[in-house]
């Protein structure tokens, strides 16, 4: 992060300034930070059933955070992506992939404006905002990332203890320019029925950390939909022999349905686990795992009339993207965003064969047959960063190759490339 003064801020600001804060105080203290973003996204599909499709945008983010006056600090982020005259935006755009930043030639958005009160305890967030929990985030995994009109606030009553409250009003998905009253799941074609006035999100999560053990709980309750308690427990060992370190999670949610119902009876289980060991050996280092989910079979029977097997669990601000919390869930499938019931593996590696290059494979298989086709999908994500005079300039490709992934009811051969070249600053 480069803190940069801020003339325009200190001017706005200067009203408010304590007779023991000075104006140059406020203005260093201030920050702008941002990125600069060209992404390149490719869906290929073997032979003639469906058409391959593509999408290219430029854009970035630019934030300014003010210097807290007596705790309290104000901040603004704004996205901005541009398809440079090179997509498919007319017509039927059969060869348009809408994911990136859906079918506009631009798309600029003020994400971020909110209030933060915060000291050594406390900190509170209020107004539009970027959330990391494991099932509401902002799956920044394109030009711009979900953000949600919400207000949230976290305790430190302990240094490894974190108390975590967030009431979540309006959603803004990542090619949406406004917030709205939905989730993702108003854009799913199992639960498109659903209407266009969410009440919204209440959440609870717990986070700590103590000699090498990490555990976290979480409870949603997305307002009429379903009820979510999600835990993690996790261990690494203390480096063994000065080169490895064996390390060991386990992941559970439970899910029933919420007030309206309007996902249906909800009645689901996932749970899932991961072994690995992390080493360090001739001045590279890196990691092999292996990981487990589950989702038993449990007919649920939708609103619609549509029966699923998988209990009816859903994740309304991840399913569409592919970006929930299994260990088994991969850039562009998951057995969430399957929505099916069935077991997945899924077994790999990350590499650095050089401080600054970062190399990551996993095998997936994901069994869900005779509801849904059995998939395999290979991963691959190679990141660079050159660093020294181009600190902040990163690159890099992620590439699944799935056989058999029923999207666009498509059970061919799927390869989906994603190449950015990204400056932060």
């Amino acid at each position: 992060m480069k803190k940069i003064p801020l003339f325009i801020v200190g001017l706005i600001a200067l009203p408010t300034i304590s007779q023991g804060q000075t104006l140059q105080d406020f203005l260093e203290k201030s920050t702008v930070t941002g990125d600069i973003r060209s992404y390149y996204y490719n869906q290929m599909f073997g032979g003639d059933a469906v058409e391959n499709r593509y999408a290219y945008s430029l854009g970035g983010m630019i934030k300014v955070q003010t210097a807290p006056l007596f705790g309290v600090s104000a901040g603004v982020a704004f996205y901005t992506a541009n398809d440079l005259g090179v997509n498919d935006t007319s017509g039927a755009q059969k060869r348009l992939d809408p994911l990136l930043m859906g079918s506009r030639t631009s798309l600029n958005v003020l994400g971020q404006a909110y209030l933060q009160y915060q000291n050594p305890w406390l900190q509170v967030d209020v107004g539009n905002l970027l959330l990391n929990t494991p099932w509401m985030g902002p799956a920044d995994a394109f030009m711009i990332p979900n953000t949600y009109q919400a207000v949230t606030a976290t305790l430190h009553p302990l240094p490894n203890l974190s108390i975590i409250a967030i009431r979540e009003f309006r959603y803004k998905n990542r090619i949406q320019a406004d917030y709205h009253r939905q989730t993702l799941l108003n854009y799913n074609a199992h639960y498109s029925y659903l209407p266009d006035d969410s009440n919204g999100t209440l959440a609870f999560g717990l986070k700590a950390q103590e000699l090498g053990i990490k555990a976290s709980a979480w409870f949603y309750r997305f307002y009429d939909l379903t009820n979510l308690f999600y835990g993690t427990l996790g261990y690494t060992t203390p480096e063994l022999f000065h080169y490895f370190q064996p390390f060991a999670d386990f992941q559970y949610a439970r899910e029933w349905a919420d007030g309206a119902q309007l996902a249906g009876p909800v009645n689901a289980t996932v749970f899932g686990g991961m072994l690995g060991i992390k080493a360090r050996l001739w001045g590279m280092r890196g990691s092999i795992f292996a990981a487990y989910n589950h989702i038993p079979q449990r007919a649920t029977t939708l609103p619609s009339g549509e029966t699923l097997m998988n209990g009816g669990f859903i994740s309304p601000f991840s399913q569409q993207y592919s970006a929930d919390p299994l260990y088994t869930s991969i850039m562009n499938y998951g057995l969430v965003s399957a929505s099916a019931s069935g077991h997945a593996w899924k077994a790999g590696f990350v590499f650095f064969p050089l401080p600054n290059l970062r190399f990551k494979y996993s095998y997936s298989w994901y069994h869900t047959a005779p509801f849904y086709p059995n998939v395999e999908a290979n991963y691959i994500d190679v990141t660079y960063t050159p660093g020294g005079f181009w600190k902040g300039l990163s690159l890099r490709n992620r590439l699944a190759i799935d056989h058999s992934n029923p999207f666009a009811n498509y059970h061919g051969t799927f390869v989906d490339d994603r190449l950015m070249l990204q400056y932060s600053f």
